[in-house]
């Protein structure tokens, strides 16, 4: 239950940050985008070890999540260097939103509403 609670704490941490990131300045982006490579690194690990048990009852959707969530990581880091050159629409904040909401959701379901329902 603690790396449920690790993995859960990192992605509302990851969340939070990259909203920041992407409203800061374009010449402040590098040390959010620092702060959430570091988050991703817990992240990874985190869910590594939260994958070895959900494998075992689902391996489909197991897939699927760690398919969303290296989508998702790849996603904010396109859109960090798009805000560093000055190329960023701010569409992508609500499309990185939508996007964590998702994996979110697959997480839920993956942990059978666990650490909420249980």
């Amino acid at each position: 239950m603690l790396w449920l609670w690790i993995h859960l704490m990192t992605w509302v941490v990851l969340t939070i940050v990259v909203v920041l990131g992407l409203i800061a300045k374009s010449h402040k982006v590098t040390g959010w985008a620092m702060t959430a490579r570091v988050l991703y690194l817990i992240a990874i690990i985190s869910g590594v070890i939260l994958l070895l048990g959900t494998w075992q009852y689902n391996p489909v959707l197991s897939t699927i999540k760690v398919i969303l969530a290296l989508g998702l990581i790849a996603f904010i880091e396109i859109a960090f260097a798009r805000k560093q050159e000055n190329k960023f629409h701010a569409s992508l904040i609500w499309w990185a939103l939508f996007f964590c909401i998702v994996v979110g959701i697959v997480g839920l379901i993956l942990s059978q509403g666990r650490p909420f329902l249980h």
